[in-house]
């Protein structure tokens, strides 16, 4: 390719075809990097810690729901169905 080095930074930082992005500085345009090192090392370090916990809760049973669940979902159900309501009147 023949192009002269004026052109190399803008393609280097990101095109600069628009006359605003055209008067930016050159650093203002280069790509930023998405984390920082100490940030992916705590993202790694969490995600050993999760696999090495036991956080799963046990599976749910269908066949046991009791009145207190009954009445929550009711409950539950009642607002939102007041909340729409008086959001229609």
């Amino acid at each position: 390719m023949n192009r002269s080095p004026a052109f190399m930074p803008a393609i280097q930082y990101g095109t600069s075809r628009h006359p605003f992005r055209r008067s930016l500085p050159r650093h203002v345009l280069r790509e930023l990097p998405r984390a920082e090192p100490e940030v992916l090392a705590a993202m790694r370090r969490a995600e050993e810690r999760l696999r090495e916990a036991e956080i799963r809760s046990a599976p749910v049973d269908l066949k046991r729901i009791t009145m207190q669940d009954l009445r929550d979902f009711m409950i539950a159900y009642c607002a939102c169905f007041l909340a729409v309501m008086v959001f229609i009147a």
